[in-house]
């Protein structure tokens, strides 16, 4: 078979294509949260790849294998009609049990595709001098339990974020989805959503000015979800960058309402497991909050599908990363990390591993501060330093006692020493 050059360049673009659709397929792979649409994916990719065969087929069998032209033809069409069957038979179980419209439009919000639907037919009708919108309401947005969806605010470890309105109550919330069953494995599942609820009952209940409030907490669509306080601000996360650094005073402003935050969650038996700049917002008044109690404590003991151990590493206390008890001063330790980063823009231990990080974290002791920073005062680097001692006993006993020992030093540079 003569084969020329417009036919391999053409044979190359079609593996450019191919390519494409895997980098697409990757990515929709990570953004849906399970349900009819991934295996709807799923099934087009395998489509997808049974035609990808059948259009490799000239070279493997002109340059590889020799074989007739009536026979690499009669090969490829039998790949084709595979690639037909398996869209067509994998196709039929999306149209056995039609959803109804309602769970569609919640389908939407598990892919975090929420957004209101397109507004019926409108006109403007002027009145003195505003104009009035009128014409038919518009369609009901997505929900999530009793939610309306009103759009994504972000993307956390374990799912999406919401912007959400209670409509009984008129308020808004932040709507933080978790599907477990994407998570862990499925002998796992309802123990971990059992220990969950109940957990996120338990922190339901503590009421303190730097703690994000919890609402609600539900399922709907096989999706778990918290109802929480919605907050105007914006993370630390901004913060750790060296470029971005806040001033020292600002700083421990911050670290001081973390630190009351967690001696009251401390002094309820309710211990965070993650503290990090992500779970720290800063509103536009100043006001910081923690968030995310409860869902740490339900998952951080709890091995993924892929067997990691959920949590951020960086943050963890020796005591964590070696799967000892953990106490209130696991907390403590975490925030000296946090109060590091916040003052250099760098990490006191990291590595290109779990493990690498892990004995950093119990065996090496950080760069001193000033290296990155060489304004910190002594007294902010006596607090750090107890703060980040590997060993409980010779940090901080509670975050009270760190809180008390940064507001001396509030003091103490407002005065001027």
């Amino acid at each position: 078979m003569e084969v020329n050059l417009n036919y391999w360049m053409a044979q190359l673009l079609i593996l450019v294509f191919y390519i494409m659709t895997l980098v697409v397929y990757s990515r929709a792979r990570n953004e849906y949260i399970g349900g009819k649409i991934g295996n709807a994916i799923n099934l087009i990719l395998m489509f997808l790849l049974v035609l990808f065969l059948s259009d490799i087929v000239d070279y493997f069998f002109i340059v590889l294998v020799p074989l007739g032209e009536d026979t690499i033809l009669i090969i490829k069409i039998l790949l084709r009609l595979v690639a037909i069957c398996v869209l067509f038979f994998g196709g039929l179980r999306f149209f056995a049990g039609r959803t109804a419209p309602a769970e569609v439009i919640r389908q939407t919000v598990a892919l975090g595709a929420a957004r209101p639907a397109p507004p019926a037919a409108q006109k403007t009708v002027p009145a003195g001098d505003k104009t009035v919108v009128v014409g038919e309401k518009p369609k009901a947005l997505p929900t999530l339990g009793r939610y309306e969806i009103l759009g994504q605010l972000g993307r956390g470890a374990m799912g999406i974020v919401y912007k959400g309105r209670d409509p009984k109550l008129s308020r808004l919330t932040a709507i933080k989805t978790i599907r477990f069953s994407d998570e862990f494995d499925e002998s796992q599942v309802e123990t971990i959503k059992e220990h969950f609820y109940r957990e996120a009952e338990v922190v339901a209940k503590l009421s303190h000015t730097n703690i994000v409030t919890i609402y609600d907490v539900g399922e709907d669509l096989d999706l778990s979800y918290l109802a929480m306080e919605y907050l105007e601000g914006e993370n630390l996360e901004k913060y750790t960058a060296k470029e971005n650094l806040l001033p020292i005073k600002k700083i421990i402003e911050i670290i001081v309402q973390v630190c009351d935050a967690l001696a009251y969650a401390h002094h309820h038996d309710i211990i965070h497991r993650d503290i990090k700049p992500a779970n720290i917002m800063m509103l536009k008044d100043g006001i910081v909050k923690v968030t995310d109690f409860g869902i740490a404590r339900a998952t951080t003991s709890t091995r993924t599908r892929t067997g990691i151990i959920k949590g951020t590493p960086y943050y963890m206390s020796p005591e964590q990363t070696q799967g000892k008890e953990i106490t209130g001063q696991s907390d403590v330790f975490s925030l000296g990390v946090v109060f590091y980063q916040l003052l250099t823009g760098k990490l006191p231990f990291y590595g290109d591993n779990m493990a690498a990080i892990m004995y950093q974290t119990t065996s090496v002791e950080p760069e001193p501060p000033t290296t990155y920073n060489s304004t910190i005062n002594k007294p902010a680097l006596a607090i750090l330093k107890r703060s980040l001692e590997k060993s409980p006993k010779d940090r901080y006993p509670d975050a009270g006692k760190m809180a008390e020992h940064l507001r001396l030093l509030s003091k103490k540079m407002e005065a001027g020493h």
